[in-house]
């Protein structure tokens, strides 16, 4: 019974989940099983099927993956264990490709307002905690996660290693220039940032692990 509890995931994803962001949301859909196990409509760019003898759940992706419809009937056990680990890394999966589309755009929108500019700039997962890095030659690495933060709090992460490019350190310097980026005092902000996303971070870290 242990092991079998800890295997439970954190999160439950089912259609009472309302997962909605700035740039990626997700849309459940009530359908026939008959329906849904004879579908026949033409491929999206993204789509997948998660299939047994009586279930059938369908995951759909727009083309600029900022929306997934995921298609089920009244048949699916969503305490199935390997249906919860499927849907969860199909999410992950889509979470990162918006990411890499949207992630880039915005920083050059605020490299433009700032006319502060990188030498590039990639979208990947690093290691647990860290949401961006500047290197030393000024190229900015974007963690995926933080497209699904809200607004604000995305624009802090990238404006942060933005002004690293100027100061590659936490001196004093470094934070009265992200002071000056971000309009506010730094160190106040992000003691109010880490503090909005304490209430969220284990759902996002749990979608995105």
């Amino acid at each position: 019974m242990e092991s079998v509890e800890k295997r439970q995931p954190r999160y439950w994803i089912n259609p009472n989940s309302r997962i909605r962001f700035t740039y990626f949301s997700i849309e459940w859909h009530l359908c026939d099983h008959q329906d849904l196990m004879q579908d026949h409509r033409p491929d999206n760019d993204y789509r997948k099927s998660y299939r047994t003898k009586n279930t059938c759940v369908i995951v759909l992706v727009i083309k600029d993956h900022s929306k997934t419809d995921i298609l089920y009937s009244e048949e699916v056990d969503f305490n199935n264990l390997k249906l919860q680990k499927w849907l969860r890394e199909n999410i992950k999966d889509q979470v990162v490709q918006r990411a890499s589309l949207v992630l880039p755009q915005r920083m050059h929108e605020l490299e433009n307002k700032h006319q502060l500019f990188a030498q590039g700039v990639k979208v990947k997962p690093l290691r647990k905690g860290v949401l961006g890095q500047c290197t030393h030659t000024n190229y900015i690495t974007l963690s995926p996660i933080i497209v699904i933060f809200p607004q604000e709090l995305m624009d802090d992460v990238i404006l942060h290693e933005m002004a690293h490019l100027k100061h590659h350190h936490h001196r004093k310097s470094f934070w009265k220039f992200l002071s000056e980026l971000i309009g506010e005092d730094a160190k106040q902000q992000k003691l109010a940032q880490d503090i909005a996303l304490s209430k969220y971070w284990g759902f996002y870290t749990f979608l995105m692990k």
